[in-house]
């Protein structure tokens, strides 16, 4: 049985985006160093997969920190495993916080695989999103990758920005694909509980775009980029074939990963953890046990199927429901009223593998709700 992906989670960021609610911090006063030895007394003691099919470093911004911090804990992972120069390797990066020699860094750990959180390519909707850099950053940064000899780069952009047109958002891919980018995650903007942004939208301080005006962003998105040669393999990510991000396809086909770090997950056995997500309890958890499990949740073959089924059908290529069923040694025909329901609603197709239809791209949460 082949080793879990894996997940290491970096939760610094220059500052904390209002929209965000990954657990991510602004980097000013934190212990930077004492995060790291953390990270490598988890890392110790619970035993990093020698030999994953793939690795992501994730945050926050891993790269917001001091080029000796990031070639130390790019060091600490890289030491544990097994070599293999065709392992997919990401770090998550932003723009104002890469230089040439953070650059040179990456590349000599083995990266080979830069996902560049530029979100747009207009600074009046990067001040929006209250992002600390602006638009030449990202040219800037995607070049300086490219330069570098990083062999693969994804661009983040998050479309339905308050005030944001679909002009601009079409101007924002057409710049893009000026670049040839391997690979474009494209978001819809989402306010989620917890943040700044819902908050000020609850207080009426800030108005999301009429729904239609997003749809057509997002009926555009794909348009735009098949014509380009850049398929849609996700309901946010396309790529050029080959160039899939196959971190996010373990992810996809519910695949076990091992998470490291503060409020990182992992999925092993049927088991879902999650790490204690305050950087402080954290690390006084791995301090005093080698771990800093918070929560944990153990699936039964029926919820794993379903929560599979889910997954898939944010694919493409979507999903074998009768292999799903003997994935898990559940009886298929558990599935057969909902999938029925759905064909009548012309949200699902199959031809052997059910896939969401065009309409059901557009309500995938409703279409997960149905089997969830």
């Amino acid at each position: 049985m082949s080793d879990p992906a894996l997940y290491v989670h970096i939760p610094f960021c220059e500052t904390k985006c209002p929209y965000c609610d990954f657990n991510s911090f602004a980097i000013e006063g934190r212990d930077v160093g004492g995060y790291l030895d953390a990270l490598v007394r988890e890392m110790d003691a619970r035993g990093v997969p020698p030999d994953p099919p793939t690795i992501f470093i994730g945050g926050g911004t891993p790269t917001v920190v001091a080029p000796a911090q990031l070639a130390r804990y790019l060091s600490d992972i890289v030491r544990r495993l097994r070599p293999d120069p065709s392992r997919e390797f990401t770090v998550e990066a932003n723009p104002g916080s890469l230089t040439r020699e953070k650059v040179a860094v990456l590349r000599e750990h083995g990266v080979n695989r830069v996902s560049l959180g530029a979100q747009s390519l207009f600074d009046r909707h990067l001040k929006t999103l209250g992002r600390v850099h602006d638009a030449a950053q990202v040219e800037e940064a995607y070049r300086m990758v490219r330069e570098g000899g990083i062999p693969r780069v994804n661009l983040d952009f998050i479309y339905g920005v308050p005030g944001m047109t679909l002009s601009d958002w079409a101007a924002t891919l057409e710049t893009a694909i000026s670049w040839a980018p391997d690979h474009l995650s494209c978001y819809a903007l989402i306010f989620e509980p917890g943040t700044e942004f819902h908050a000020r939208r609850s207080a009426g301080q800030l108005q999301a775009i009429a729904e239609e005006r997003e749809l057509a962003m997002f009926r555009y998105t794909e348009r735009r980029l098949r014509r380009a040669g850049i398929f849609r393999y996700e309901i946010s990510n396309f790529a050029r074939t080959g160039e899939e991000c196959r971190h996010n396809l373990v992810y996809w086909r519910n695949g076990e990963y091992a998470g490291f770090g503060a409020g990182a997950f992992s999925f092993l056995a049927g088991r879902r953890t999650g790490n204690e997500r305050h950087l402080g309890r954290y690390a006084a958890a791995v301090r005093a046990r080698g771990e800093a499990i918070a929560s944990e949740e153990r699936l039964t073959a029926a919820a794993a199927a379903r929560e599979t089924i889910v997954l898939g059908l944010r694919t493409a290529e979507g999903v074998d429901v009768a292999q799903v069923a003997a994935r898990y040694g559940v009886d298929l025909r558990e599935f057969g009223g909902t999938i029925e329901r759905l064909r009548a609603m012309r949200v699902v197709a199959s031809d052997g593998r059910l896939r969401l239809s065009r309409r059901g791209w557009r309500v995938a949460d409703e279409v997960a709700a149905a089997f969830l």
